[in-house]
């Protein structure tokens, strides 16, 4: 998600379930919401973090489930 816009973005892997997370870049920030439950809160990243924190999801599968 390197290109994000303030426009509010969906991983391309997401299915029709529903069940996602969206993010966009805002005021230099990076934010993430829940897509079913957009007016809940956001949760926000500056840029550094964002990225060691999609290096930790990606490229070394930390958040993977057992």
């Amino acid at each position: 998600m390197n290109t994000l816009t303030d426009a509010w973005h969906r991983p391309t892997r997401s299915g029709s379930s529903g069940q996602c997370v969206e993010a966009r870049q805002h005021n230099g920030l990076v934010e993430v919401r829940n897509s079913n439950r957009p007016n809940a809160g956001t949760v926000r990243f500056d840029r550094p973090a964002w990225e060691q924190f999609m290096v930790a999801l990606v490229e070394r599968g930390e958040f993977r489930l057992p």
